[in-house]
Parts: structure tokens; sequence; C-alpha cells
């Protein structure tokens, strides 16, 4: 049985009563990866000038990488920030020469944000540190324990964005 909750509300360390052990799993990584230090850590062993980057600002690089140019509302939206903390992000962005403003060629009214190709260097530096962590975690792994997770965790996001579009 699960622990119970303190009379404050909280739980004992380490005990929140997930009835997942996959859910617990998974939010103990995010929670370790999610956070400003892990994030900061990773762009440091990073090339390119990642290192420079402040968290909200690796993430908003990463999006346009994996999303592509979008307008600065987007960004805001996928980031869960404000419209004017995208245009500090976005201005720091385009300070250091890894994001530039386009014309939006659906409406020329509106622009873009989209990386530059230093900030397309950067981007590879990233995935390159990532990279290297991950053989670092899976390094005493059976290349066999390696695929599965890899598949396994290709379905799960599968299966977690249809579940979050709400179809099956």
């Amino acid at each position: 049985m699960p622990d119970s909750p303190a009379p404050n509300g909280s739980f004992p360390a380490g005990s929140l009563p997930y009835g997942s052990e996959p859910l617990a799993a998974l939010l103990s990584v995010f929670t370790r990866w999610g956070s400003g230090g892990f994030i900061h850590a990773l762009a440091e062993n990073a090339a390119a000038g990642a290192g420079e980057l402040d968290a909200t600002s690796i993430v908003a690089v990463t999006t346009l990488a994996r999303e592509g140019a979008m307008r600065p509302s987007a960004l805001a939206e996928r980031l869960r920030v404000g419209a004017s903390n995208v245009s500090k992000i976005s201005a720091r962005l385009a300070a250091l020469g890894l994001v530039q403003k386009v014309a939006d060629p659906a409406d020329s009214r509106a622009s873009l944000l989209q990386l530059t190709p230093q900030g397309e260097a950067v981007m590879a530096s990233l995935v390159e540190a990532g990279d290297r962590m991950m053989a670092e975690i899976l390094a005493d792994w059976p290349s066999a324990d390696r695929a599965e997770l890899g598949r396994l965790l290709a379905r799960f996001e599968r299966d977690a964005a249809r579940h979050a579009l709400g179809t099956d």
C-alpha cells in the first residue's frame, strides 16, 4: 500500500504513491532532466557556445530545431510563457546570432522565428552532448536492452501523443 501524506500534505522522501511504476520512473527522470541545472550542465558539455544559454533559451532553440520556423506566439505557447518573455528570449537569441526573424510566407504582415546556421550548429552540439550522455548512461546495458528501450520509448511517445489528442 502506498505511503500516506503527512499532516502537512507532504509524503516521506522518495515515496510518492504512484500505482504505476513506469509513471514514477518517468516523473523522476523528467524532474531531474527538466531542471535548469541539468539543462545548463548538458549545455556546458556541448560545443559551439551552448553553455552561455539559459535553460529556457535551450528549450526554445530545441523547439525551433524540432518543429521549424514558427511565429513568436506559437513559440510562447510551446514554452508556456507569455509574449513578452518570448520577445526577450528571441532578442537574446538573435543577439547571439542563433535565431532570426523572417517573413511569414502565409501572411506578409507576420514574422517567423527560425534558427540561423549558427543556431543549427549550437543545436547539433546539444544533440551530440545528449547522445554522449545517453551512451554513458547505457554503456553497461546489453545492445538488445538498448534497442528494446528505444523501441518501447518510441511506441510510448506515439501512444502518449495520441492520448493527448484524445484519439485512438
